[in-house]
């Protein structure tokens, strides 16, 4: 049967286009080459554990998501508002006093900056409140790290707070990504809550399943080449629509009809522990700003923010590291361990690693970013179009966003 459209992959931007596509009335047929839905966010059932593949979290503030997802039914279980920091003597709390205000001794003596930077943090907060996200989009663009240089923010503080946390959620060391990207997902952050689904991070894919009539995802089928009105699998199955949305990553088969994409990404390397006992009780990011840092980027007990991840009295610890290591998986568990001895001692020898995930594409590549594009950018030919988050930015918003954009050019 001829569909109306065809979409190839079924991430969350192809997902994203097949709803919003569904509700204009158009047959959908989405031709996936994996087992199951959600591209890059998958969540899997390993001994009891809910393992995010790799450390995964929604920002509820995000607009697309807002719009589109069922918060509620994904039953969010929320981190606090900010961080526990590592360093050289210790560790110590920052956290936003008017949302943790039992925070707010401990943030305003943690020797993570001067007084200032503080306060500077909280004047970064209000500027952004008041910006809407297209004017931050529209602003010029820099490097992050020359951005909070601009905003007064000293060494100390980009060092020990800023560096760490942002190379968590960039996937990046240096700070190489734009000013724009900063500046939105500090906005995100201050606007909205961080949460993960008490079920994994799939549970958000699986509830835009949901919204499509079933059967409408051919599964574990590899499309090998794609014509104006065709696709053919590589069992030489001919599948047949009037229009066909591409919506992979930026690989070998989208890079034949879309040279301009982007290809650079961010990778990571995630390993999962199980415990007896959790290190802290606390459901915040813990993040590495030690000199001397080489394994751990950052880690979360993730059985803290929602204990649905680990089975009845164990506890699931993430500790990521940003890039894919040289090393094999056994001995980066131990490597990260031993670090991690600085700060919670012996007991962190009775940690199990449970699972490694090595992450080639994690993020696209975000040194310059935008949040808009136009309908010539989506449209490739009278029935070609393309989406996908690395045309914007490295977000969930993103994902969604470009699959509605281009269901919306698709039916104009």
């Amino acid at each position: 049967m001829k569909q109306d459209v065809i979409i190839i992959g079924a991430g969350l931007a192809g997902l994203s286009a097949a709803v919003h596509l569904h509700r204009q009335g158009l047959k959908v047929l989405i031709i996936e080459a994996t087992e199951r839905a959600g591209g890059r966010i998958k969540t899997d059932s390993h001994e009891g554990f809910l393992l995010d593949r790799g450390f995964q979290v929604l920002l509820t503030a995000y607009p697309e998501s807002k719009s589109l997802l069922n918060y509620k039914d994904l039953n969010l279980k929320k981190m606090l508002p900010g961080a526990t920091v590592l360093y050289d003597n210790g560790q110590f709390e920052i956290a936003d006093p008017f949302r943790r205000p039992s925070a707010a001794f401990a943030t305003l003596f943690a020797p993570v900056g001067s007084l200032k930077d503080k306060i500077k943090t909280l004047w970064l907060k209000n500027k952004l409140q008041k910006l809407t996200i297209e004017e931050i989009f529209q602003q010029p663009e820099q490097t992050t790290r020359k951005q909070l240089s601009d905003y007064g923010f000293r060494n100390k503080m980009i060092d020990r707070f800023y560096g760490p946390f942002l190379s968590g959620i960039f996937l990046e060391n240096k700070l190489q990504t734009s000013s724009r990207m900063f500046d939105f997902v500090m906005k995100m952050f201050s606007d909205g809550d961080v949460a993960v689904p008490a079920l994994g991070m799939e549970e958000i894919p699986k509830q835009l399943v949901a919204m499509l009539p079933e059967n409408s995802i051919r599964y574990n089928t590899q499309v090998i080449e794609i014509n104006e009105n065709s696709v053919i699998t590589s069992d030489g199955t001919v599948f047949e629509a009037n229009q066909i949305l591409l919506a992979t990553n930026a690989n070998s088969l989208s890079q034949k009809f879309f040279p301009k994409q982007k290809m650079t990404s961010h990778q990571v390397t995630t390993i999962y522990f199980e415990a007896d006992k959790a290190p802290t009780n606390k459901a915040v990011v813990i993040l590495n700003a030690s000199t001397n840092k080489k394994w751990v980027n950052n880690l979360t007990i993730m059985s803290n923010v929602a204990e649905t991840y680990a089975p009845k009295g164990k506890v699931l610890i993430s500790v990521s590291y940003n890039g894919i290591p040289p090393l094999d998986d056994s001995t980066l568990a131990e490597n990260m361990k031993q670090e991690l001895k600085r700060w919670y001692g012996e007991k962190v020898d009775a940690w199990k690693m449970l699972k490694a995930y090595r992450i080639e594409y994690a993020l696209p590549s975000q040194e310059s970013v935008r949040n808009d594009i136009k309908s010539s950018e989506i449209k490739i030919s009278d029935t070609l179009y393309i989406c996908g988050d690395n045309l914007l930015n490295g977000s969930i918003n993103a994902a969604l966003k470009t699959g509605r954009l281009a269901a919306e050019a698709m039916t104009r």
